[in-house]
């Protein structure tokens, strides 16, 4: 199990599990995820689009990957990571993210942490 970030909160507060953290984008994160499915032969453990907030509202996200039983790739991942990517640039296209004061980010990196934190309890 791998999780994928891009949010220091869940860099500094989960614990026990393998972190790759990155200081990029929300979009890069996905295009990290998807180069990691193709490279590495990873699988989604967790959906790209998961949570209630909208690509173009926040900066933080966070998935969880697993490795392939296998070494082909895993097709279904692959077409969950483009579908993210899609609605990622669709949203960004519409209506760039406001630019948020600091308060308010650490709400999204709260928000996304304990989204993700809940589902590793329950993984």
């Amino acid at each position: 199990m791998l999780l994928v970030t891009n949010n220091p909160k869940v860099k500094k507060e989960i614990e026990g599990v393998p972190i790759h953290y990155l200081e990029v984008e929300y979009g890069d994160i996905f295009q990290e995820v998807k180069k990691m499915i193709i490279e590495d032969k990873m699988i989604l453990l967790t959906h790209p689009l998961s949570g209630s907030i909208k690509p173009n509202e926040t900066y933080y996200k966070s998935i969880v990957l697993g490795k392939a039983k296998t070494d082909a790739i895993d097709i279904e991942s692959l077409d969950y990571i483009d579908q993210g990517i899609t609605v990622y640039e669709k949203f960004m296209k519409n209506k760039m993210r406001p630019n948020w004061t600091e308060r308010v980010l650490e709400d999204f990196a709260f928000v996304d942490y304990y989204l993700i934190k809940d589902t590793l309890t329950r993984m």
